[in-house]
Formats: C-alpha cells, structure tokens, sequence
C-alpha cells in the first residue's frame, strides 16, 4: 500500500509540476517588455501598475495609432489643440500614481522635457482626471498606464509604448518626431 501511495503523489506532483510549467510560460521564449508612451499632466512641461480604463477593450492600445493623423476635437485639451494646429512636436503621458514604472516613465520625461524646452510640447495627464483631459485618451486609443505618445510635426503618432519605456527609447522617439 505504501509503494502506491509513493507512487500516486509522484504522479500527482509531477503533473502538478507540468501544469506550472506550462501555466507560466513553459519553454516558449520570454515575449519582449512593451514599453508604452507617458502621459502628461494638463498643463505642458510635466508609470507600472497597469491600470485599465473601465469597458475599455484590450486591442485598442496607442501603438496602432502609429502612423495615423490626430484630430483633436472640442472636447480636446485646448493647449494640446494649439500645440497640434502650431505643428509644434507632442509628447503625452498618462499615468497613475505610486506604480513603480509609471513613476520611473514620467520623470525620465521630466528629465527630457527640461532638455528639449521650446522644441517638443510636454502633457502628462492623471489617468484618472478624465475631466483634465476631456477626449484625450479615447483620441489616442489609451487604456493603461503609463502610456505615452509622441505625435510629430505633422499631427501623426510617431512613437507609441504602453507600460515601462527606457530613457533611451524615449530620447529616440523625441529624436525621431523632431526630425
């Protein structure tokens, strides 16, 4: 009897050692880290936690705004609309406070916004103020934080990341929307 029951929790724990396995991942290589675009807070100059916006849909994400013209309308930020209509660069930061990644995202961009003052046109804006905003975020497809967006002179989203970006991918997308 002792031999089965050695035998039965083997089995059980290597399928349960299977299962965890596979649960997390297995063998399949590691997907890479997306990083996302930072938000910016209402007014120009200024995450991760992931947090979704409520009935928000998983596959509207900024990175398929890449390539596409921003069209603000009334209800978008008015010094977002002048930063656009004076073909000035954008950078866009949505955020949440006391995520690790959201706060490491927005003071990198604190840190570029202070190099690349007069050039590009900072926003970052609180996930959770949709009233600071107005149609931001359905605009620009954001459904987590952080996310940023960095739309170039001619009103069209050069770069987009959703979650944790490095400074020096975040230094080359404002390379690429200055150029």
């Amino acid at each position: 009897m002792t031999k089965l029951l050695k035998i039965t929790a083997s089995v059980l724990l290597l399928a349960l050692t299977a299962f965890l396995f596979v649960a997390c991942g297995g063998s399949q290589p590691a997907a890479p880290p997306t990083t996302t675009p930072r938000t910016v807070s209402a007014t120009p100059g200024t995450a991760s936690t992931t947090a979704r916006a409520a009935g928000s849909s998983a596959s509207a994400e900024p990175e398929q705004m890449i390539g596409q013209l921003v069209i603000p309308t009334d209800q978008s930020p008015q010094d977002f609309r002048a930063s656009l209509s004076s073909r000035r660069p954008v950078v866009v930061l949505f955020y949440m406070i006391g995520s690790a990644d959201d706060d490491q995202v927005r003071q990198s961009l604190n840190t570029l916004e202070s190099r690349y003052r007069g050039q590009v046109d900072f926003y970052d804006y609180f996930f959770s103020d949709g009233n600071k905003y107005g149609d931001l975020m359905t605009l620009l497809k954001v459904n987590a934080t952080p996310s940023v967006i960095m739309i170039n002179k001619q009103a069209r989203v050069q770069r987009a990341w959703t979650g944790y970006v490095d400074d020096k991918s975040l230094q080359q997308g404002i390379s690429e929307i200055l150029g």
